[in-house]
């Protein structure tokens, strides 16, 4: 066989190869573009499906989807707009934005959308813009309430998160925090909090990132605000420490007190007659005035003596009123860190 039919073998066999592979790629592709996908589509959150805006025009609402389709193949249609003043148009494939105009008139107005995708069921959102004449509402959920206040107390460590829930019918709702604990530039915040802003029914979540050592009471205040509601307020605390060991000095912190040292009054002593003790403690203490001898404490009503603990470190103890009982009357001033008893002052005011 000559060399030149050698080569005509060569290239007859390539272009065998060549077709065969352009055939099998071909058949390839076309199995690909058969196959049948299954589109899916869910709103990210049931919060979305009913959304409320404020009587001034708002830009930044959005509607979260969950879909496996692209962008491209996703559309958002008015089912009914009165009027044509909300509009709402796709920015991918998680995303949809909603705009609206100024509304002027006293009552509220609606407008419903369906999104969809090839394949999938669709889904519907509704848009209400307010009325001149809505009043805006902030409710909480989630948030214990004392005394008529919204607080929450957290411990001195390990605390868990506190979360809760913002409602409102206004457009968003903000939140300023007041930390009566920020004095100088080198302090570090003992909390976090994963945002100031939002929309109704996002919750809230504070996290206490510091043990509190300082043997005070720590506390931030969240003033809530939303469009024209009447502002809300939480008191946020965190538990000091509690104290497991205590020193007790003079007025002048010179002479350490004696645990059980008695404190006399004379009969005529009335309230500016005040003795005061210096306290160094390894965190926080309470006190407690109990019947002498005993751990009972008394009420405010029914001692005759007053004893505080100071925000200086100090306890001030002073009777409230001159003794006309005819006998000596005597009580015991307790410090406490939690219901463990780490000192006693006896205390006597002597009788006429």
């Amino acid at each position: 066989m000559k060399i030149t039919d050698l080569k005509f073998l060569a290239i007859a066999l390539l272009a065998v190869t060549f077709s065969f592979t352009l055939n099998s790629c071909s058949d390839d592709d076309d199995d690909k573009k058969g196959e049948e996908v299954n589109y899916t589509l869910s709103l990210a959150s049931e919060d979305d499906a009913l959304l409320e805006l404020p009587t001034d025009q708002l830009v930044d609402t959005v509607v979260h989807i969950t879909t496996n389709a692209p962008a491209e193949l996703i559309k958002v249609e008015a089912v009914e707009n009165n009027g044509s003043w909300c509009t709402a148009k796709v920015l991918n494939n998680t995303t949809i934005s909603v705009k609206a105009g100024i509304h002027t008139e006293s009552n509220d107005r609606t407008a419903t959308f369906k999104i969809t995708v090839p394949g999938a069921e669709p889904v519907e959102f509704t848009i209400t813009q307010l009325g001149t004449d809505t009043q805006n509402t902030i409710t909480l959920s989630g948030v214990p309430m004392v005394n008529d206040i919204y607080s929450y107390t957290a411990p001195y460590k390990d605390g868990a998160p506190f979360s809760f829930i913002i409602k409102t019918n206004a457009a968003r709702w903000n939140i300023e925090i007041e930390d009566y604990n920020d004095w100088d530039d080198s302090y570090i915040p003992w909390y976090s909090i994963n945002k100031t802003s939002g929309r109704s029914g996002e919750t809230v979540e504070i996290q206490f990132t510091q043990a509190n050592e300082t043997g005070m009471m720590r506390n931030i205040m969240l003033n809530i605000s939303a469009g024209t509601a009447e502002p809300v307020s939480i008191s946020i605390m965190q538990n000091p420490k509690l104290a497991t060991e205590i020193t007790v000095w003079d007025a002048d912190w010179e002479t350490t007190i004696a645990n059980n040292t008695l404190l006399s009054f004379n009969a005529s002593d009335i309230s500016t007659s005040r003795v005061e003790y210096g306290i160094e403690a390894n965190g926080s203490i309470d006190v407690a005035i109990c019947t002498a001898g005993t751990s009972n404490p008394i009420t405010e009503e029914e001692s005759w003596l007053n004893a505080s603990y100071g925000i200086y470190g100090n306890v001030v103890i002073s009777p409230k009123s001159a003794n006309t009982t005819g006998a000596d009357r005597k009580l015991d001033v307790v410090l406490k860190g939690g219901d463990k008893e780490l000192f006693r002052i006896p205390v006597v005011q002597k009788a006429n």
